[in-house]
């Protein structure tokens, strides 16, 4: 399911697999490639960057610091969270509201801050599956 208002920066280069929910205002950026496995939810304004300037550069170029960026199962995104390039989210990890992902966020921890940093342990044994079923945004 993919919701409404949402913007995706050379989509060639994105996956996106089983049972995904990506919500409204979503920002996803394919440029460094971006692999969102199964299950995933990403909630309202989620931005995820596979491509940012080098503040050191003297041209303000991209250098290295751009990546591919990976989701693994049934993450969740809250609202408005931010993940930049490079950054490995593992299975059943979850970014707290407002929270940015600048480094790996390991599977099964929940995530809060900017940076992020961890706040809690997700329960392990995650079985649900998306079908595709969703409530419309009004």
């Amino acid at each position: 399911v993919i919701y409404g208002n949402f913007k995706i920066r050379a989509p060639w280069n994105i996956s996106i697999g089983k049972g995904t929910i990506i919500g409204d205002g979503c920002q996803l950026d394919g440029r460094n490639g971006l692999r969102i496995r199964n299950n995933v939810n990403m909630s309202t304004e989620v931005y995820i960057y596979t491509e940012q300037h080098d503040v050191n550069d003297p041209y303000f170029a991209s250098g290295s610091s751009g990546g591919c960026v990976v989701i693994e199962d049934r993450a969740w995104l809250s609202s408005r969270t931010t993940v930049l390039p490079k950054v490995h989210v593992g299975k059943g990890a979850v970014l707290a509201s407002g929270a940015l992902a600048t480094k790996d966020l390991k599977e099964y921890t929940l995530y809060g801050g900017v940076p992020a940093k961890p706040i809690g342990v997700r329960n392990h044994d995650l079985q649900y599956e998306f079908d595709g079923s969703f409530l419309p945004f009004y």
